[in-house]
């Protein structure tokens, strides 16, 4: 009788010792999951406030850039001169500074860039 309870008593121990390690084994994984969901979350919530801040930041240059453009509509709104307009005053300056100070040359002197050349051996 005494072989059968210390046999019963063995066969528990050893049963208990099995499930103790593979519990522990299985815990240990469940804990290493656990710590790099954690780690995943703490890396979704830090590009998420740094996400936020380029989005503020980006905001902020796009409102700069409307009103840069309003003011600079707003200035393109004042009356602008005809093509003609554009053209007298040019022609105006042109004949106040037509004198001999200016480098332009005289319209009836146009410099003769290559010799004249005649044909050889005509037949």
């Amino acid at each position: 009788m005494l072989w059968i309870v210390g046999a019963g008593a063995a066969g528990a121990l050893a049963g208990a010792a099995a499930c103790h390690w593979h519990l522990n084994r299985r815990f240990a994984l469940l804990r290493d999951r656990i710590e790099r969901a954690e780690q995943a979350r703490n890396g979704a919530i830090e590009r998420s406030a740094h996400a936020r801040e380029q989005i503020a930041q980006l905001n902020k240059a796009i409102d700069e850039l409307r009103r840069a453009h309003t003011a600079r509509s707003a200035a393109d709104q004042t009356p602008r001169t005809t093509a003609e307009q554009r053209r007298q005053a040019a022609e105006r300056a042109l004949a106040a500074a037509a004198d001999d100070k200016t480098l332009m040359l005289p319209q009836g002197d146009v410099p003769q860039a290559f010799a004249d050349t005649e044909v050889l051996g005509q037949p």
